[in-house]
């Protein structure tokens, strides 16, 4: 059996076609877990409609504690063998476990491609570049760039409540929950199937976490940073590869940080985006991770010689272009 862990959180606008993919999987034997995690806009009254309606559904009712809860309070309920998760307001294929299941008979793990949605209709694949077709992987061919690419979603995989075990989301980190989820599943499983198939959809709204403002940008994501650090000694033995990676990762999200403060939403102003912007560029793990770089891009370089004027500008036109 398949349990599928679905978080929700004030999902109601999109919690029906949710549940109603998953009820329409070719594959008959799951259950689903929906945590309602003190939704305030009647989600918590859809989920239990859901539940009088096929009894494969069981629905747990929670105080406010964040995704990683609810994913977690799924995990220790989960009766399955194999366990996935779906998002409340994405959506997946019929056959996304048929064929999953399918490939977990020589794997720990299974990962499938996603489509991302966005508002106005258009879609946009979201794929594994490394990796042209249908692969078999191990360990051993996870190199640090792959590693990147697949530790990512949650909701495309496909899990061994073996391989699972004791690993649960970190509560308390506001990025990257996924992500250290998975660097901690990959780093245990031996063997990975991928399917180069577009399985999972998922919906990119305006309330999606990744367009709001968040005044704490940078400091989530250098806190994400750090636990990724720790995870990838643990999980990875330290690898300097995986590590070099992963800071290169933590650029990226510095640059995030910049632009998420010039944002529409952003309520900063100017001078206060500025003084945002030079307290980043001086903080002293940003400083170590852009001293140990083996080679940085016009932007990180940027940060590295704290040019904030120059930084803001980018940031405001990479803001324009995109609409943000």
């Amino acid at each position: 059996m398949v349990s599928i862990i679905v978080p929700v959180y004030n999902g109601a606008e999109y919690l029906d076609r949710c549940v109603a993919s998953v009820v329409a999987q070719t594959l008959k034997d799951w259950e689903m877990i929906l945590v309602d995690d003190g939704s305030t806009d009647g989600s918590g009254a859809l989920c239990d409609r859901w539940a009088q309606r096929d009894p494969r559904i069981r629905v747990i009712h929670q105080k406010n504690s964040g995704v990683s809860a609810a994913r977690n309070a799924g995990l220790d309920v989960a009766r399955g063998e194999y366990v996935g998760f779906v998002d409340a307001d994405d959506h997946i294929a019929p056959e996304t476990y048929e064929m999953a299941l399918e490939g977990m008979e020589n794997a720990d793990l299974v990962m499938w491609d996603a489509v991302t949605v966005w508002a106005d209709g258009r879609t946009e694949p979201d794929t594994i570049p490394l990796l042209s077709g249908d692969a078999n992987l191990t360990r051993q061919d996870m190199t640090p760039e792959l590693l990147c690419l697949m530790a990512g979603s949650v909701c495309r995989c496909l899990y061994r409540r073996s391989l699972i075990g004791d690993i649960r989301f970190p509560e308390g980190i506001k990025f990257s929950e996924d992500r250290l989820f998975n660097l901690q599943a990959m780093g245990r499983a031996e063997r990975l199937r991928y399917l180069k198939t577009p399985l999972y959809y998922r919906l990119m709204h305006s309330a999606s976490a990744v367009h709001r403002y968040h005044g704490d940008y940078f400091d989530a994501s250098k806190a994400a940073h750090l636990a990724v650090m720790a995870v990838l000694e643990r999980a990875w033995n330290g690898e300097v590869s995986y590590v070099r990676a992963y800071e290169r990762q933590f650029l990226g999200s510095a640059l995030g940080a910049i632009h998420n403060y010039h944002y529409k939403t952003s309520p900063l102003t100017a001078a206060q985006r500025r003084e945002r912007v030079k307290a980043l560029c001086e903080d002293p793990i940003l400083r170590q991770v852009l001293e140990r770089a083996e080679k940085l891009d016009l932007r990180q370089n940027l940060m590295k010689y704290k040019q904030v004027t120059a930084l803001c500008l980018l940031a405001k036109l990479a803001n324009w272009k995109h609409g943000r």
